[in-house]
């Protein structure tokens, strides 16, 4: 019988990669946004 750890180490990965993988979307959308002079935050910002 297995015992689960590797699906444990595997599902820790693919939470950690799919993190990764929205922090780097998350800067380009950001520095698309200051590059068109959209106001992220405060009156009238995005955020």
């Amino acid at each position: 019988m297995a015992d689960g750890t590797s699906g444990i180490a595997a599902g820790k990965a693919a939470v950690s990669a799919t993190g990764a993988v929205d922090d780097g979307l998350v800067a380009e959308l950001v520095a698309r946004a200051r590059a068109s002079g959209v106001k992220l935050t405060g009156e009238g910002g995005l955020l």
